[in-house]
């Protein structure tokens, strides 16, 4: 069976393991709101938090580098505070069969993304091999595994630049369904 590279920072996933900040990474993820914005479309899906339970759940995603405070605004007793996300998550439940459907899929971009990734590598060895360095492995890892995941990582950046550039935007709309 192959094995199939999931790509994830320690903190990211420490940050994910609680279902409620996921539905927040995903809030704002279309938007900047406040924590009493972000309580009443969580209550609006069922998901009934007092506010300090909220800022909590800001302050694990925030740690983690998945949000960002981007504006305040003062109040009448206070400043309210907007974040927003860094990270776009994709919450959904996946069907057991999916990767069985999406082999044409996968087989026809095995071949172009092996170029890319072999001319990134060869084009970019250095850069690869430095922030390789950099990471702070595992205790069973070593600089090979380092190196794997700088790639992959760039190319998720990249892929996440490519699903949103306009262009391509345009193009996943016409692909939309409707939620069931």
């Amino acid at each position: 069976m192959e094995k199939i590279p999931l790509i994830v920072r320690l903190s990211e996933a420490r940050a994910l393991s609680d279902e409620v900040r996921v539905f927040i990474l995903d809030l704002l993820s279309k938007k900047p709101m406040s924590v009493h914005e972000i309580a009443e479309e969580l209550e609006k899906k069922g998901m009934y938090k007092n506010i300090n339970t909220i800022r909590y759940h800001i302050q694990v995603l925030k740690e983690a580098g998945l949000i960002e405070l981007v504006t305040t605004k003062e109040v009448k007793g206070g400043v309210l505070k907007y974040y927003a996300a860094k990270r776009k998550v994709y919450p959904v439940e996946v069907p057991e069969d999916i990767e069985e459907k999406l082999q044409p899929v996968v087989r026809q971009a095995y071949s172009d993304l092996k170029r890319v990734v072999l001319n990134l590598m060869n084009k970019h060895r250095d850069t690869i091999v430095e922030v390789a360095k950099k990471l702070k492995p595992c205790p069973y890892c070593i600089t090979k595994h380092s190196a794997e995941y700088v790639v992959l990582d760039a190319l998720r950046c990249a892929l996440g630049r490519v699903i949103s550039d306009p262009e391509v935007k345009s193009e996943l709309e016409k692909f939309e369904v409707e939620e069931v």
